[in-house]
């Protein structure tokens, strides 16, 4: 493992289509014993697609295990082996139809390290064409936002916008520079 750290044994308690739910018992740089579970399940993405007038391609979505509508970057799961650039332009043209002519990574982050074992890669998507959607069952009612990048970042500061890669898409594509070139300066 990393720095001392060394796994004992390591149990699947649960493996469904999406998830892996393991505990491992470990041994750490102390030499002290403990358990960590924590689960696994395929790298994520979400794209921050901009239009020329410097808006945001927003989804409002009804999430079941939040219980609520929530407004989030397009984005979802990429399937086994997968690249996530493709899962990435194909997550966009599902969700929204729109599709990009230049895509740029933002960064890969994990998606919740101490619990999770799987990351969230964040793209940017400017150059856009849009079109229908092809959404899957479950994103029925899904509505397609188109957002001022300003008025998203506002959105990030005061909670009408929660879920973690969405915040953190939108922020990183806020400094992009070719994000920068795309929202109109401020008025007086």
């Amino acid at each position: 493992m990393i720095d001392g750290w060394s796994t004992i044994s390591s149990t699947i308690r649960y493996q469904g289509a999406n998830l892996v739910v393991r505990e491992d018992s470990v041994q750490r740089p102390d030499r002290s014993c403990g358990i960590y579970e924590f689960t696994e399940s395929a790298d994520g993405v979400r794209i921050a697609a901009l239009d020329h007038r410097g808006r945001i391609a927003l989804v409002e979505e009804s999430i079941y295990v939040c219980g609520r509508r929530l407004l989030i970057c397009p984005g979802g799961g990429c399937e086994p082996g997968e690249d996530p650039l493709a899962a990435a332009s194909r997550e966009l043209a599902e969700e929204t139809g729109i599709y990009a002519a230049e895509v740029d990574l933002l960064t890969t982050m994990w998606r919740m390290p101490a619990g999770a074992r799987t990351r969230e890669h964040l793209y940017l998507a400017c150059n856009l064409m849009v079109d229908e959607p092809h959404r899957e069952p479950g994103e029925h009612g899904m509505l397609l936002c188109w957002t001022p990048l300003d008025e998203a970042v506002a959105m990030c500061r005061d909670g009408r916008i929660t879920e973690a890669g969405t915040l953190v898409t939108i922020l990183l594509a806020a400094h992009h520079p070719a994000a920068r070139s795309l929202v109109p300066p401020p008025g007086p």
